[in-house]
C-alpha cells in the first residue's frame, strides 16, 4: 500500500519541477588565479575519491563510473544508482527519489557496460577494485530506502561485495550525518541538510575509502579553506550552472613544501539547496569533512553549482537527469568535464605520471 508523500518530499519535488585558489599555506596561489587554472597540490594520482549527498550523491556516482580509471572509491549519502533517471525529470522525482516504480540494477549495470564499450565512460574494469560506502537514514522520506537498495545492488555487480559498506541509520531523516550537538536533530530535514546524528559520516566514509586514519600524538593543526575560481572551467566546458566560486580545503600537512604525493584528493558534491547559493559555506564548514581531512591528510575540493531557470534547475542541483545535456552521466557531460578539468589541474604532474604508467 503506497503512503502519501511527506511534506519534505513534496517540497523537493515541487522545487525540482519549477525545477584559482586565493591563497594556500606557505605558497602564493595568486599566480594560479591569474592564469585562470588551479595550481597542483601534493596529492597522489591514485588517491582520488568522491562523495555526495542526495543529488550530489547521484553526481558522485556519475563521476565515479564515468572516470573509474581515475577514481578509486565513492561515498554516497542518500542517492541511487547510475543513470537511474535516464533523461527524465519524472523518473528522477518518481522512482529515483520516492521509489515509485522498480529500479533494475541489472539493467543499469548492462547499460553501464554498453556505455563503456561505446567509449562514453571508462572501462568497467576500473571499478572492480574500488571501495564504496553507502549511507541512508531510516526516516528519510525524500530518498526512500529501496532507491539506496538499488544502488547497493548496482555496485555489487561491478565492485567486490566485501568492498561495499552499507549503513542504515535508525531515525535519521534526509540529512548528512555529523557529530555536532549544535546542528539540527538527526530526524530533521531542512537546510543545510546536516544533522547531529552522533555519527561522523564524513570521517567514517573517508576511512572506509582510504583505511583508518589512526590517532595522532598531539593536537592537529587546522588546515586552510581557500576560495576557488570556477568560472574558467565553466566557460571552457559549457558547464551550465557551475558557480563562479567553489572551495578547496588544504590540511596543514599538505601545504607548503614537502614530499610530492604525500596527501590524497577527495571531491564532495553538495545536494540540492545545500550549495553556496543557499547556505554559503555552512555545509562545507559544518559537515565534518574538514576535521576528517585534517586527520587523514586529505585535500578536499567542494565544487559548486547554482540555481537557474534556464536551464531549469531552481534548486541548485547537480545534473543527474539531463537538464544540461543528454550526455550528463558520461565523460562528455559538461559538468563532469568541468570537474575532471579541476581534478586534473590539482593533480598536476601526478596526473601526467599516472598516464605514463
Amino acid at each position: 500500500m503506497k503512503r502519501r508523500a511527506s511534506r519534505a518530499t513534496r517540497v523537493f519535488a515541487t522545487a525540482l519541477l519549477v525545477a584559482g585558489i586565493v591563497a594556500c599555506g606557505e605558497r602564493s596561489w595568486d599566480a594560479a588565479r591569474s592564469s585562470d587554472r588551479l595550481a597542483a597540490v601534493p596529492v597522489a594520482a591514485d588517491s582520488v575519491t568522491v562523495s555526495g549527498f542526495s543529488a550530489g550523491g547521484y553526481m558522485a556516482v556519475q563521476f565515479h563510473v564515468a572516470h573509474s580509471s581515475l577514481v578509486r572509491g565513492a561515498g554516497i549519502f542518500a542517492a541511487g544508482p547510475y543513470y537511474c533517471a535516464g533523461n527524465s525529470l519524472g523518473d528522477a522525482l518518481g522512482r529515483c527519489m520516492r521509489g515509485d516504480g522498480d529500479i533494475s540494477a541489472d539493467e543499469l549495470a548492462s547499460l553501464t557496460s554498453q556505455l563503456a564499450l561505446d567509449g562514453e565512460i571508462d572501462p568497467i574494469a576500473g571499478l572492480a577494485d574500488d571501495r564504496v560506502f553507502l549511507w541512508h537514514g531510516s526516516a528519510d522520506e525524500v530518498v526512500v530506502r529501496p532507491v539506496v537498495d538499488a544502488l547497493q545492488a548496482y555496485y555489487a555487480t561491478l565492485v567486490a561485495p566485501d568492498a561495499i559498506e552499507r549503513v542504515e541509520l535508525d531515525g535519521a531523516a534526509h540529512t548528512l550525518p555529523a557529530d555536532d550537538p549544535s546542528l539540527a536533530a538527526c530526524d530533521v530535514t531542512a537546510e543545510p541538510f546536516v544533522g547531529h546524528c552522533r555519527y561522523a559520516g564524513a570521517r567514517r566514509m573517508l576511512e572506509h575509502l582510504y583505511g583508518p586514519f589512526g590517532a595522532r600524538s598531539g593536537p592537529l593543526r587546522a588546515g586552510k579553506l581557500h576560495v576557488v575560481d570556477q568560472s574558467p572551467y565553466g566557460a571552457a566546458t559549457g558547464a551550465a550552472g557551475l558557480s563562479e566560486r567553489g572551495w578547496l580545503y588544504v590540511p596543514a600537512a599538505c601545504a607548503g613544501t614537502g614530499a610530492p604525493g604525500r596527501c590524497r584528493l577527495h571531491v564532495v558534491f553538495h545536494g540540492c539547496r545545500q550549495g553556496a547559493s543557499y547556505v554559503d559555506d555552512v555545509f562545507v564548514r559544518r559537515s565534518g569533512y574538514l576535521a576528517a581531512a585534517d586527520a587523514g591528510n586529505v585535500v578536499v575540493l567542494f565544487p559548486q553549482v547554482e540555481p537557474s531557470f534556464q536551464p531549469l534547475n531552481p534548486n541548485g542541483c547537480w545534473d543527474w537527469w539531463g537538464y544540461v545535456s543528454d550526455a550528463y552521466a558520461t565523460r562528455r557531460g559538461p559538468q563532469v568535464v568541468a570537474i575532471k578539468a579541476m581534478v586534473d589541474d590539482l593533480l598536476g604532474a601526478a596526473a601526467a605520471e599516472k598516464l605514463e604508467e
